[in-house]
């Protein structure tokens, strides 16, 4: 028979939940609800909610032996905190920790390796990649212009990590988040686009800002070319 029981701590108005399952002698299903008046706020691994979790507690199958489950919510504290409410053999299934079925579970596989040193912005200037790379594929009004070959080719490797990203978000089933994640290189490759995520949002937009500012600049210090003639 599965034992359970749980503890509260409350810190800074967040009340924490820690629960404890033991004597599991096989993969068993286990439903835990969380009986305290407000929403359940699961355990994250890179920003995604641990596998199992829902809005009212944790439902997964979990393999022999004993198990920690933390939350936390706004709720106040009560006794009981959480309670089990299921507790069933599945010989057969895979508990919830061996498996990888889902695009959640590969991204939360995912671990913190250093980004590659490819093609980034710094100290003011464009790198030019050290690979060359196809023209960026999306369309714009100002897809006639010819930009700089540093400045081109820089943007169109942040364009093959948007399209690889947008891919594996998208990517709801087993088949899909496989093909998805070996178009991308490999799961050494997209923990690299993770890991990468918010550098490259941020360096976009300050390209963006600073590109946005200039032009306004430029378009506004027209050369008096006449008047210089004849002062002159």
């Amino acid at each position: 028979m599965v034992s359970f029981d749980c503890a509260t701590t409350r810190r800074d108005g967040v009340t924490l939940v820690t629960a404890r399952l033991w004597e599991i002698d096989e993969p068993t299903r286990v439903r835990v609800r969380n009986r305290l008046d407000g929403p359940v706020w699961p355990p994250r691994r890179q920003g995604m909610p641990e596998a199992g979790w829902t809005d009212s507690g944790f439902e997964a199958v979990v393999g022999p032996g004993s198990h920690a489950l933390g939350y936390a919510t706004p709720a106040p504290p009560a006794d009981p905190a959480a309670e089990l409410r299921d507790a069933t053999p599945a010989p057969d299934a895979v508990p919830v920790d061996d498996r990888t079925e889902t695009a959640a579970d590969v991204v939360r596989e995912l671990g913190d390796p250093s980004p590659p040193a490819d093609a980034v912005p710094v100290d003011g200037a464009i790198n030019e990649p050290s690979e060359p790379q196809s023209p960026a594929s999306t369309p714009s009004p100002e897809s006639s212009v010819r930009l700089p070959d540093a400045v081109d080719s820089w943007l169109a490797e942040m364009t093959r990590r948007v399209d690889r990203a947008e891919a594996l978000a998208a990517a709801e089933t087993l088949r899909e988040a496989t093909t998805a994640v070996g178009d991308a290189g490999g799961l050494a490759e997209v923990r690299a686009l993770a890991n990468a995520a918010e550098r490259d949002e941020r360096r976009l937009r300050a390209v963006a800002a600073r590109a946005e500012t200039l032009a306004d600049r430029r378009a506004a210090a027209g050369v008096p070319v006449e008047t210089l003639a004849r002062l002159a």
